[in-house]
């Protein structure tokens, strides 16, 4: 499985706090609730329920991502259960502070050796995205 990790972030949030609300995905109901119209417009391909996120992604199609591993509070694991290649997301937490965490994403994805060097920068590209979006989560509305 090739690895693609996301540069570390902070975040200004307890990590109880932030591993509550990453390990229930539900949660993400209240900020999409919160979220501009337009904005709430792009997330209707989204859906959250307590233990697993489920994407519309064309042309892909739906791929739905199944908590599999928690542990508290420093690491949450979801796994493709719907995806065309096999796909895992681990978000690690550590705690640097009463309110102060970091935060690590990681994107594993089985990857054939031939498309592999046309998908492997898009995919550090995109645990860069993650891991930037875990830092701007506005996990007090959550």
């Amino acid at each position: 499985m090739d690895i693609f990790k996301s540069e570390v972030v902070s975040i200004n949030c307890s990590i109880e706090q932030i591993y509550a609300k990453l390990s229930n995905p539900e949660s993400f109901n209240a900020i999409v609730e919160n979220m501009p119209e337009e904005a709430k417009s792009k997330m209707s391909k989204a859906t959250f329920e307590k233990d697993s996120i489920t994407i519309n992604a064309d042309p892909v199609g739906e791929i739905k991502l199944n908590i599999v591993e928690r542990v508290e509070p420093t690491r949450v694991v979801f796994a493709a259960a719907q995806s065309p290649v096999p796909l895992q997301v681990v978000i690690s937490l550590e705690k640097t502070g009463d309110n102060e965490t970091q935060a690590l994403a990681e994107l594993g994805v089985e990857l054939n050796p031939f498309i592999r060097p046309m998908l492997s920068k898009p995919l550090q590209d995109g645990a860069n995205k993650f891991g930037e979006m875990l830092s701007k989560l506005p996990y007090n509305l959550m």
